[in-house]
């Protein structure tokens, strides 16, 4: 699903008439919103939904499969969301 499939499904669930450009605004403002709090607290909790939580992933050691020169694959930070049971 992509940002425009998402804005018209997004627009057919609310009550109010407005356009899909509207609609894709209003998304881009919220992921802006979540991605700014993930930022500060680490982690954003929905009720009854699920959590949206920032992983470390850690630095690993792998070969180029065509040279076979070892490389060092540096720690990065992800985010992951994992739903919760009543969701499943």
């Amino acid at each position: 699903m992509n940002k425009r499939e998402l804005a018209k499904l997004y627009r057919e669930m609310t009550l109010e008439e407005f356009s899909i450009d509207k609609a894709i605004k209003e998304i881009e403002e919220f992921l802006e919103t979540l991605k700014e709090a993930i930022i500060t607290d680490g982690e954003v909790k929905f009720p009854k939904r699920g959590i949206f939580e920032i992983l470390t992933r850690q630095p690993r050691i792998i070969s180029n499969p065509v040279t076979r020169e070892l490389m060092k694959i540096y720690p990065k930070k992800t985010v992951r969301f994992r739903m919760s049971k009543k969701m499943k």
